[in-house]
C-alpha cells in the first residue's frame, strides 16, 4: 500500500479547480494580504471561538493510505450549532459572488466539515464561507447546513475520484520504472567515447555530484545523457529536467526520447517553450476578459491533464498546442501543470535557475530531488549573470506620466518622485556617461515598493480600462528591479549610465556562481554540465559553481584530416585596424571559396564591419551570392535564411554572419550544406564599461580579469562557428582564422584537439593551393 500526503486545499483545488488565469495572479504574492485579511476577521470571534483548528483524516483502498490535513479558519458555536468558517480575501464584485464561482472552497469547507463532524460525532453541521473584500473590508457570507450523510457521501466521492488519478499515475510509474530496468542503448554500436561518458555521467548522478563534461559534436551527447539519467533514478516519480536555451536542443531532446520509446522506454516528456511563443492570440493579453484561454483555465485544467496524460507520452509544444485547443485552456500553464506528472522536463536554463521566473514548485522545495542535464553549457557564464541582473530606465517613467493621471488610485506623485532620483542621478553625470557605485541607494527602492503597492491597488480595480498593458509593464520592470535588490552583495555592482537620451540605473550581476550552487546543493540531487567547449576549465567552474565539480573531457571521434584548419597571422582585425584589414579579407575569401563551389560562412565580430566587408566583396567578387545576417531577425526570417543552405547549390553562397548571434551556433549543416568557415577576428566581446567592470571584478577575484572577461568569451564564440562545419564522421571542410592573436600561445593552449594539425599560411596563393590539394584528396 503506498503512502499518500496531502493538504485538504491541495486535493480540492485538484479536483474542483476554479476560477481564471489572470495578470494579476503573476504581480504579487497574495499570501500576506490573505493573511492580514483572516487576522482582521479572527480578532472578531468571542472568547469560546476556535481558530486555525488543526484537522486530520485517514482514507484507504487496496493500493493508497491517504493522509489528508489542514486547518479550519474558524469552529464556531452558534444557537447549538456547530459552524464551520472558511474565511476568504477577495477583490471580485460581490454582486456576482455565488458558491458556484469559487467551488474549491465550497468544497474545502465541506472536506474540513466532514472530518470535525465524524470526530465529534455530529449529525449535522453548518458551513460559513466568508468572503472580505481587501479594500473595503466589506463581508459577504453564504451559509449552508449539511448533514453528516451528505458531507460523507461528498468527501468520498472526491478521495475516491483522487484514488483514480493517483491510480492511474501509479500504474504508469510502474511501468515506467520497469520500463528503465529493461531498456538498452537505442543504437547497436556505441560512438566513440560514448560509453566512457555515459559511465561518468551515471556515477555522477549516483554519487549526487557535479559534473562537467567536454564532448566534441558527434559524440552523440544528448542520448548518453538521458541514458544514463534514466538509469540512475533510483526514486518514485524523480525527474530529468534537460536544460537547453535553443530550440535545435529541443527537438534533438524529443528526437532522443523517441528513439529510447522504441526500445520499450515508458515516460511522459513534457516540452516547455515561452509564454510569449505558444499564446493563441494574436497579442498576448492574460486577462480572462479578453483571453478565452485564460478564462477558467482552472475548472478545465484537470480534465485536459487527464486527458492528454492518458493519450500522449510525449507533451510536445505542438502537443500541446492542440489540446490546449480543444480544451480551451491556456498552453503555456499548460505545459506547466503537465509537468507535475512528467518525467522529463524540457525547458530554458531560466526554468531551474532564474531567481523569478524558475518553476517554484521543483526549485523551492526540496521534496522532488531532480536530475538535471544542462545542454550548451557555456552559455550559461552570461546567462546566469543577466538572471541576476535589472535595470530601470527615466525614459519608462516618463512615458508613464502621460496616463498615470487618469488612473485610480492616481501614482502620479510616486511617478515624479523616481523621476526626480533620476534627475539628481543625472547631475552625477555630466562629465561622463558611466558611474560605479558601491552601494544601492535605498531611497530609491523604498520609492519604488511605494509605486508598486500603488500599481496593484490599480490594477485589481475591476473597472480600469486604460492603460492596463503600460501598468504591467511598468510593474515587471520595477518589481524585478526591487527583488534582484535583495539578492545584492560582493558579486554585483549598482550603475548609473546614460545612453543616447535616456539614462538607466542597473543591478548587475558579475559572478551568479553562488546563486547557481545554492540551487544545486538546496534542491537538486545531481546536475551534468556538458558542451563541446568548455576550456579552460577553471573559468566555467568558478563562474556558475564556485569552483565544485568534476571534470571530464573526451576526444572527438571525426578524422582530422577532414578539416582543413588554416591561421592566417599577419593581419589585425583590432578595432583600429579594420578599415586596413578590409582587402586581406577578401582576398583570403577568394582563395577559400576558389576551389569548390558550395556554401561558406564568414562570422565577424559585428554587425558594422560586416557590412564593410559586405560591400567591398560584392564589388570584388563576381559569381557569388551574398546572403547577410540582419539584426533582430524574426523566427521566419531565422528560418527562411537557413532554408537557403542547398547542397551543390548552383552557384557558391557566401553567407555572412556575426559571430556569438543566432547563427553562430546550434544550426547543424551536414555533408554539402557548409563547405568552409571563414572566422574573422578573436570573438572579443565589444570594449564598454560593464565588460571593464567585468574585468577589473575578475582581476580582484582571479587574476585573470581581461582572459575572463574578454579572452574565453571571444574564444568559445569561435570555436563554436568553427564547429558548424565538421557534424558527422563523413563531413569534409574548411576553417580559417584570420588575426595575427590566432597563434599565440595563449589561445594555441586552448584549442580542441581537432585543430592540433592547425597550419599558418598567410599567402592567399599558397591559400588557394592548400584547399585545391584538400578538396582533391577526397
Amino acid at each position: 500500500m503506498k503512502n499518500l500526503q496531502l493538504s485538504v486545499r491541495d486535493l480540492v483545488e485538484l479536483i474542483y479547480g476554479s476560477g481564471s488565469i489572470s495578470n494579476l495572479k503573476d504581480l504579487k504574492n497574495r499570501a500576506t494580504e490573505g493573511t492580514m485579511i483572516h487576522g482582521f476577521w479572527q480578532d472578531k470571534y468571542l472568547e469560546s471561538d476556535r481558530k486555525e483548528v488543526v484537522v486530520k483524516e485517514v482514507f484507504t483502498n487496496e493500493s493508497f493510505e491517504l493522509n489528508i490535513s489542514g486547518r479550519i479558519d474558524g469552529v464556531l458555536y452558534r444557537d447549538n450549532t456547530y459552524i464551520i468558517e472558511e474565511i476568504k480575501s477577495t477583490h471580485i464584485d460581490f454582486d456576482v459572488l455565488e458558491e458556484t464561482t469559487t467551488p474549491s472552497h465550497l468544497a474545502q469547507a465541506k472536506v474540513y466539515a466532514y472530518i470535525y463532524a465524524k470526530k465529534e460525532n455530529l449529525d449535522r453541521i453548518e458551513i460559513w464561507l466568508t468572503y472580505i473584500d481587501v479594500k473595503t473590508r466589506k463581508i459577504k457570507q453564504l451559509k449552508n447546513v449539511f448533514s453528516f450523510n451528505d458531507l460523507e457521501i461528498f468527501c468520498l466521492e472526491t478521495i475516491e475520484l483522487f484514488f483514480d488519478w493517483q491510480e492511474k499515475l501509479l500504474n504508469h510509474e510502474e511501468e515506467r520504472l520497469s520500463s528503465i530496468e529493461g531498456l538498452k542503448f537505442p543504437f547497436d554500436k556505441f560512438r566513440f567515447n560514448q560509453r566512457r561518458m555515459m559511465a561518468v555521467i551515471y556515477r555522477n548522478i549516483v554519487a549526487r555530484e557535479v559534473a562537467y563534461i567536454e564532448a566534441p559534436t558527434g559524440l552523440g551527447k544528448t542520448v548518453a545523457s538521458i541514458f544514463s539519467a534514466l538509469k540512475a533514478i533510483h526514486q518514485p516519480r524523480q525527474k530529468i529536467f534537460y536544460l537547453t536555451a535553443k530550440n535545435d536542443g529541443k527537438r534533438t531532446a524529443l528526437e532522443t526520447v523517441r528513439l529510447l520509446e522504441e526500445e520499450g522506454l515508458k515516460a511522459k516528456t513534457v516540452e516547455i517553450t515561452a509564454k510569449d511563443s505558444v499564446c493563441l492570440l494574436e497579442k498576448r493579453d492574460c486577462d480572462p476578459n479578453v483571453c478565452p484561454y485564460a478564462n477558467g483555465y482552472y475548472s478545465k485544467v484537470f480534465k485536459a491533464i487527464e486527458d492528454v496524460f492518458m493519450n500522449v507520452s510525449k507533451f510536445s509544444r505542438q502537443v500541446i498546442d492542440d489540446y490546449a485547443r480543444k480544451h480551451v485552456i491556456c498552453p503555456f500553464e499548460l505545459s506547466l501543470d503537465l509537468s507535475n506528472y512528467s518525467d522529463i522536463v524540457i525547458c530554458d536554463y531560466n526554468y531551474v535557475f532564474d531567481p523569478i521566473v524558475h518553476l517554484t514548485r521543483y526549485f523551492e522545495d526540496n521534496v522532488y530531488q531532480p536530475i538535471v542535464l544542462v545542454d550548451e553549457a557555456h552559455n550559461l557564464v552570461s546567462r546566469s549573470r543577466d538572471m541576476y541582473s535589472a535595470a530601470i530606465n527615466k525614459t519608462a517613467f516618463e512615458e508613464f506620466l502621460e496616463i498615470s493621471q487618469y488612473l485610480k488610485p492616481n501614482p502620479t506623485f510616486q511617478v515624479k518622485e523616481i523621476i526626480k532620483m533620476f534627475e539628481d542621478a543625472e547631475k552625477k553625470l555630466e562629465k561622463i556617461d558611466f558611474l560605479r557605485e558601491y552601494q544601492i541607494d535605498d531611497l530609491l527602492i523604498h520609492k519604488l515598493k511605494v509605486l508598486l503597492v500603488k500599481f496593484d491597488d490599480i490594477l485589481t480595480n475591476e473597472k480600469l480600462t486604460i492603460g492596463k498593458e503600460d501598468i504591467q509593464n511598468l510593474y515587471f520592470l520595477v518589481n524585478r528591479f526591487i527583488k534582484i535588490s535583495e539578492y545584492y552583495n560582493e558579486e554585483f555592482v549598482y550603475l548609473i549610465e546614460r545612453d543616447k537620451d535616456d539614462y538607466f540605473i542597473s543591478i548587475k550581476c558579475l559572478n551568479a556562481s553562488g546563486f547557481i550552487n545554492d540551487v544545486i546543493e538546496d534542491y537538486l540531487e545531481s546536475i551534468v554540465f556538458f558542451s563541446a567547449t568548455l576550456k579552460p576549465i577553471d573559468y566555467y567552474k568558478n563562474l556558475l559553481t564556485n569552483d565544485i565539480g568534476k571534470f571530464s573531457a573526451f576526444s572527438s571521434a571525426f578524422k582530422p584530416a577532414n578539416l582543413l584548419v588554416l591561421a592566417v597571422d599577419n593581419v589585425s582585425t583590432r578595432y583600429h585596424d579594420r578599415a586596413q584589414s578590409i582587402p586581406r579579407i577578401i582576398d583570403t575569401l577568394k582563395a577559400m571559396i576558389a576551389s569548390k563551389k558550395g556554401n561558406y560562412i564568414v562570422y565577424f565580430p559585428s554587425y558594422y564591419y560586416m557590412k564593410q566587408v559586405q560591400k567591398k566583396a560584392f564589388e570584388e567578387i563576381e559569381n557569388v551570392h551574398f546572403i547577410t545576417q540582419t539584426r533582430d531577425m524574426s523566427g521566419l526570417e531565422r528560418n527562411e535564411m537557413m532554408n537557403q543552405f542547398a547542397e551543390n547549390p548552383d552557384e557558391t553562397q557566401v553567407f555572412m554572419f556575426v559571430m556569438g548571434g543566432i547563427f553562430g551556433e546550434s544550426i547543424d549543416l551536414v555533408g554539402e550544406l557548409l563547405s568552409g568557415v571563414l572566422i574573422v577576428g578573436v570573438g572579443l566581446p565589444g570594449l564598454s564599461n560593464y565588460n571593464n567592470v567585468l574585468k577589473s571584478h575578475y582581476d580582484l577575484k582571479f587574476r585573470q580579469g581581461f582572459d575572463y572577461a574578454y579572452t574565453y568569451p571571444g574564444l568559445n564564440k569561435v570555436i563554436q562557428a568553427v564547429g558548424r562545419v565538421i557534424r558527422t564522421e563523413s563531413d569534409k571542410g574548411i576553417a580559417i582564422l584570420l588575426d595575427d592573436r590566432f597563434t599565440m600561445r595563449k589561445y594555441l593552449r586552448l584549442y580542441p584537439n581537432a585543430w592540433s594539425h592547425l597550419e599558418i599560411c598567410n599567402d592567399p596563393n599558397d591559400i588557394e593551393d592548400m584547399i585545391d590539394s584538400f578538396w582533391k584528396s577526397e
